[in-house]
């Protein structure tokens, strides 16, 4: 038995991935403190009020794990210390 090629092209369906569905999420806005408060190995309530609104934030926007250490890390990376801000 022989195949032979179909003589209408077939179009195949395609289906995008969604690689952020993937990914791991916090299950809820109080593991991913708790895994910031890891992170930056302190309870969040020693930080100032500002940077718990920030934490606040972004917990609030997104519970996906890699984007919220990330944009946590980046903050405290780039944030001056009281001593830089005298000038």
């Amino acid at each position: 038995m022989r195949l032979t090629p179909s003589v209408v092209p077939v179009e195949l369906p395609r289906l995008s991935f969604d690689a952020e569905a993937h990914e791991y999420h916090f299950p809820s806005v109080i593991a991913a403190k708790l895994a910031v408060a890891n992170e930056l190995a302190q309870p969040l309530t020693k930080l100032s009020k500002e940077d718990q609104a920030f934490i606040h934030q972004v917990v609030s926007e997104t519970l996906i794990r890699r984007v919220v250490l990330e944009r946590v890390r980046s903050y405290f990376r780039n944030k001056k210390t009281g001593d830089e801000h005298a000038g």
